[in-house]
C-alpha cells in the first residue's frame, strides 16, 4: 500500500505540472501574458520547418511573464497548449508586442507547414487577419469545441529576442493598440517640438553646438525610436528590411557622433579640458567609422560593434562630466542630470526587457520618458545660455546708449548756451569745447587705462595669457612670411606650493613679482613678449632668435633666478625654476600649437629630471620640420 501511495502521489503531481502549462480557453481573461505558460528551446537555425526532432527536444518551462533571450544566432522555439472543454469554438488572438523580430512562425503540432510566418524579413509582414495601428505580431486562433491542441513558435532575429507573448480578444487587442498609439502620439509629439525648437535655435543663433544638438535629436529620439517601435512599416507600411531593421545600426552610430559632438561643444572642453577635446575628436572619428563600416558587415556584427561604442562614448562624458562637477565647471551638473535621465531610462528598459524588473507603465516607456527629460533639460539649458547672451549684449547696449546720451547732453547744453547768451558765445564755446575735449582726452585715457589692464598681468606687471593668445599667432604668421626664427622658452617656478605652504600666499606673490622682474631684466629685444601663462608658469616668444640662442638666454634666466634672494616678511628665501625651450622657422606643416607643445613636454622633462634645468625641444629638429639651431 504505502508503494501505491507513493506511485499515485506521483501520478497526480505530474498531472498537475502537465496542467500547470495547460491553458483553459473557456472563461479565460481578455489579455492574459504567456511567458509562464510557455515551453522554450534554443536550437540551430535550419530550413526544415518543425520536425520530430524538434517535438522530442528538451523544453524548459517559462518563469516570467514576457520571455527575454537577449542576442542570439540561434533559433528559438516556443510550445504552447491550448485547452477548449465548452461546447462552442473558441477564437483567441495570439500576439507579440515587439517589432524587432526578423523571423515569426507558428505552427500546429501535426502540420509541418506553418500557420503563419510573419516578421521584419518578410513584405506581407503587415497582411495580417486583424489590421490595428500598432507593431504586433498577430495570429489569430480558433479552437473546436472540446479540443486539445499544441502550438509551436519558432522565432529568429539578429536583434535581442524578447517575446512579450500574449493571448487576448479582439476587442482587447484593438484597446491595447489605441492606448499604444495614443502614447506613442504623444511622445513623439513632444519630441518633434523638441527638435522644432533646437531647430530654429540653429537658425537663429546660428551656432555648431545647435545643429549637432539638432541633429542628435532627430537620429536619437526620433529615428531610432520610430524605428525602435515599429513605425516604418507600421505607419508608412515600408517594406525593405534596410528600414525596419538595418537603420538602427547606422542610425546608433550616427546619434553618438552628434552626440558626442554636442557634448565637446555643450562642456567647452577645448577651453577647460585640452586633452579630453583630443579625446572627444577621437571618439568622434571611432563612431563615424563605426557607421561606415555598417554599410559593411552584416547587421548582427554591425549593431554590436555600434552598441560596444556607444557604451564607450558614454563611460569617457560620464567620467568627464564628473570631473567637471568636482571641480565647479560650468555645464558639468545640467550634462549629467540630463544624460543620467537618459541613460537611466534606458536601463529601466532593458530591466524590464530582462524581466529584472515588474512590466508596467514606467518600466515599458522608461527609457522614452527619460530620453524626453533629457531633451528637456538640454534644451532648457540651451535657452538659459542664449538668455544670458542676450541679456550680457543688452547690458553693454543700455552702457553704451547711456553714454551716448551723456554726450548729447555735454551737446545740447552747449546750444543752450549759445542762444542764451550771445554776448559771451565765443568764450562759452570755448569753454565748452575745452570742457568736452577733456572729457574725451579722460576717456581715451581711461580706455587706454583698460585696454593695458586686460593684456598685463595685475600681480607681475608682465602680459598675460589673454594677450599671449592674441600675439602669438600674429608673431608665428610674421616669421612664416619672412622666414625668420622663432623660438619659445617656457617657465615654472619649482615647488612654488612649497612656498606657499611655507611662507604664505603674500610671500608666494612676491616671488612671482621677483621671478616676473629677474626675466624683465634678462629679456632686452624690444620685440620680446613675457606672458603669465599659467599660476607659476611663464612664458617668452623671443622672435628673430634660434634655438640655440634661446637656450643661453633661459640659461642665464636660470641661473639670475636661483641667485637671487626673495625677502618677505622678515624671511628670506630662494627658489629655482625648470624651463622647456625650443626654436623653429615656421611651414605650412607646422602649426603654432606644436611648438608650444614641443616646449610644454620640454619643460615636463626638465621637472621629471630633478627641475632647475633647461631642456631643448629636440623632438622637433629630429622630424625635419624646419628647427634652427644655430
Amino acid at each position: 500500500m504505502r508503494y501505491l501511495y507513493i506511485v499515485l502521489v506521483a501520478w497526480m503531481m505530474s498531472t498537475t505540472s502537465i496542467a500547470a502549462n495547460m491553458i483553459e480557453l473557456d472563461g479565460l481573461s481578455d489579455d492574459l501574458a504567456l511567458g509562464q505558460y510557455v515551453d522554450s528551446v534554443r536550437l540551430t537555425r535550419d530550413n526544415l520547418g518543425l520536425t520530430d526532432q524538434i517535438r522530442a527536444a528538451s523544453f524548459v518551462a517559462g518563469e516570467h511573464n514576457e520571455l527575454n533571450f537577449g542576442y542570439t544566432q540561434k533559433r528559438v522555439w516556443l510550445r504552447l497548449e491550448l485547452s477548449n472543454s465548452s461546447n462552442d469554438d473558441i477564437e483567441r488572438v495570439l500576439n507579440i508586442r515587439y517589432p524587432l523580430l526578423d523571423t515569426v512562425k507558428l505552427y500546429k503540432s501535426t502540420s509541418q507547414t506553418p500557420l503563419f510566418t510573419l516578421g521584419r524579413v518578410y513584405a506581407d509582414k503587415n497582411d495580417q487577419a486583424i489590421n490595428i495601428p500598432a507593431p504586433y505580431y498577430i495570429m489569430p486562433i480558433l479552437l473546436p469545441a472540446n479540443s486539445l491542441e499544441t502550438y509551436y513558435l519558432s522565432v529568429e532575429s539578429d536583434d535581442s529576442i524578447a517575446i512579450p507573448l500574449y493571448l487576448t480578444s479582439q476587442t482587447s487587442l484593438v484597446r491595447q493598440a489605441f492606448n499604444y498609439s495614443v502614447i506613442l502620439s504623444f511622445y513623439f509629439g513632444l519630441v518633434i517640438a523638441n527638435i522644432l525648437f533646437a531647430f530654429f535655435m540653429t537658425v537663429l543663433l546660428k551656432d555648431r553646438e545647435q545643429l549637432y544638438y539638432s541633429l542628435f535629436l532627430l537620429s536619437n529620439s526620433f529615428i531610432f525610436f520610430a524605428v525602435l517601435e515599429g513605425m516604418p512599416s507600421t505607419i508608412f507600411d515600408a517594406e525593405s528590411l534596410f528600414v525596419n531593421r538595418d537603420i538602427i545600426a547606422y542610425v546608433v552610430s550616427a546619434s553618438i557622433m552628434f552626440l558626442t559632438l554636442f557634448s565637446a561643444s555643450y562642456l567647452k572642453l577645448k577651453k577647460y579640458d585640452p586633452r579630453a577635446y583630443r579625446l572627444s575628436k577621437i571618439l568622434a572619428f571611432i563612431m563615424f567609422l563605426s557607421f561606415v563600416l555598417c554599410f559593411i558587415l552584416p547587421y548582427f556584427y554591425a549593431i554590436t560593434l555600434s552598441t560596444f561604442t556607444s557604451i564607450l562614448v558614454g563611460c569617457f562624458y560620464a567620467a568627464v562630466a564628473s570631473k567637471y562637477v568636482q571641480l565647479g565647471r560650468p555645464g558639468g551638473k545640467s550634462f549629467i542630470l540630463a544624460c543620467g535621465l537618459g541613460v537611466t531610462g534606458a536601463l529601466v528598459y532593458g530591466m524590464k526587457v530582462w524581466n529584472l524588473v515588474p512590466v508596467n507603465f514606467f518600466t515599458s516607456y522608461g527609457w522614452h520618458i527619460g530620453t524626453l527629460f533629457e531633451a528637456a533639460i538640454f534644451s532648457a539649458m540651451i535657452a538659459y545660455r542664449a538668455a544670458q547672451d542676450r541679456k550680457e549684449r543688452l547690458i553693454y547696449l543700455h552702457e553704451l546708449n547711456k553714454k551716448e546720451r551723456d554726450l548729447r547732453h555735454t551737446q545740447e547744453c552747449l546750444l543752450e548756451t549759445e542762444s542764451a547768451a550771445k554776448a559771451d558765445l565765443e568764450l562759452q564755446v570755448k569753454q565748452r569745447t575745452r570742457d568736452l575735449s577733456n572729457v574725451l582726452a579722460q576717456l581715451e585715457t581711461e580706455n587706454r587705462s583698460l585696454a593695458e589692464l586686460s593684456i598685463n598681468d595685475g600681480l607681475t606687471k608682465v602680459r598675460n595669457r589673454r594677450y599671449f593668445n592674441d600675439i602669438y599667432p600674429q608673431m608665428w604668421s610674421d616669421a612664416f612670411t619672412e622666414q625668420t626664427p622663432i623660438s619659445i622658452i617656457l617657465l615654472d617656478i619649482d615647488h612654488f606650493k612649497k612656498v606657499n605652504d611655507d611662507y604664505g600666499h603674500i610671500s608666494g606673490d612676491h616671488c612671482l613679482v621677483k621671478v616676473a622682474s629677474v626675466m624683465r631684466q634678462s629679456v632686452n629685444h624690444p620685440l620680446d613678449v613675457i606672458c603669465r601663462y599659467g599660476g607659476e608658469e611663464f612664458v617668452i616668444v623671443l622672435p628673430d632668435t634660434t634655438q640655440q640662442q634661446a637656450v643661453v638666454l633661459a640659461e642665464s634666466m636660470r641661473k639670475s633666478i636661483a641667485n637671487t634672494i626673495i625677502s618677505s616678511s622678515e624671511r628670506a628665501f630662494r627658489v629655482t625654476s625648470s624651463f622647456g625651450v625650443g626654436g623653429i622657422i615656421p611651414t605650412e606643416e607646422i602649426a603654432p600649437e606644436d611648438l608650444i607643445a614641443q616646449c610644454d613636454a620640454a619643460l615636463y622633462t626638465s621637472k621629471r629630471n630633478g627641475r632647475n634645468r633647461v631642456t631643448v625641444a629636440d623632438d622637433i629638429a629630429t622630424s625635419g620640420k624646419g628647427v634652427v639651431g644655430e
